[in-house]
């Protein structure tokens, strides 16, 4: 089984790099209830320190010009607390310079 999702906010999901942008995938396939809204929180709060901190340049040197991405790519729509917060993070994450990016799949 694989670890992923902010079931585990403490494991990167991928990183991927194309066209001059680092991704960093969080995928989640658990529906966002209020406790999992708060592991995604600390999730994301991981992944930030990742990037500006400077571990992912130090595993990834090729990595550390690109733009960054934060993609959250979620199973079902996310609802009340869930969509609040994905919707209030982003100028937070954005103005650290990454992009911040949520799709939706076809669990809706």
């Amino acid at each position: 089984m694989s670890k992923h999702g902010a079931e585990y906010p403490e494991v990167i999901d991928f990183i991927t790099s194309k066209d001059n942008v680092c991704s960093l995938y969080i995928v989640q396939g658990m529906y966002l209830d209020d406790e999992l809204t708060l592991k995604l929180q600390e999730k994301i709060n991981n992944y930030l320190t990742y990037v500006l901190d400077g571990q992912l340049e130090k595993e990834y040197p090729d990595m550390a010009n690109m733009n960054k991405r934060i993609q959250i790519d979620l199973q079902f729509k996310p609802e009340g607390v869930a969509a609040d917060f994905l919707e209030k993070v982003r100028p937070h994450i954005e103005k650290e310079g990454i992009e911040f990016n949520v799709q939706i799949g076809k669990g809706e």
